[in-house]
């Protein structure tokens, strides 16, 4: 599992995602995690990982093709890493905004994830993290505020989404569960940094 030991942010992001894709986060082989919805284009999925996705990852790494079911966590925590938070920019985020932006990289894809990330900083759309992304994403000031208009986005897109009249209702569900759980972690983290901009000022740290 090629995931640095510094990645905290990923690792306490990923349970929230765990549990929008199968409801036993605590055992990623359980079976009530597989799904194989004909009404879903990834088919045939085990803990959120498709078939066809593990099936490329079981390539790359020169070992031979099996079903999605006998996936390792380790093996999905490495597809979860190297192909949804990094690609997606995550460690760029502050907390709660990186939260977001994984769960829609893997939900709705990383380019899509850029892109309501722009709709929501008021940036130049195009899917692209580039320099105008990166300068907006340093300036936040409001997380909250920030996620608030990237879930409204969000759901903008979901409605907009082939099979929405099927799976909208979760996906509605999904983005919202999530933006809350997101907001709580912005809030902890402007605390924090108030918390510590106040220490820094005061006469304790002077001394």
């Amino acid at each position: 599992m090629i995931i640095p030991m510094t990645s905290v942010r990923f690792l306490a992001c990923i349970p929230f995602t765990l549990i929008q894709e199968g409801p036993d986060v605590t055992n990623w082989s359980d079976p009530t995690n597989f799904s194989n919805d004909p009404h879903d284009p990834g088919k045939a999925t085990q803990s959120g990982i498709t078939q066809a996705e593990y099936d490329q990852y079981r390539l790359s790494k020169g070992e031979p093709t099996q079903p999605v079911q006998q996936s390792t966590q380790a093996e999905g925590y490495d597809i979860y890493y190297n192909g949804y938070w990094i690609p997606a920019q995550c460690p760029l985020l502050q907390p709660g905004m990186d939260l977001c932006q994984f769960d829609t990289a893997v939900n709705q894809g990383p380019v899509e994830a850029i892109r309501i990330l722009q709709v929501a900083l008021s940036v130049p759309v195009d899917g692209i993290w580039g320099p105008i992304t990166q300068a907006a994403v340093a300036n936040i000031t409001n997380v909250v505020s920030v996620i608030e208009k990237f879930t409204s986005r969000r759901e903008a897109v979901y409605q907009q989404t082939r099979n929405f009249n099927y799976f909208g209702t979760d996906w509605m569900r999904r983005a919202e569960e999530i933006g809350a759980a997101a907001e709580r972690a912005g809030v902890i983290q402007v605390k924090a940094l108030a918390m510590h901009r106040k220490f820094m000022a005061s006469k304790e740290y002077l001394k």
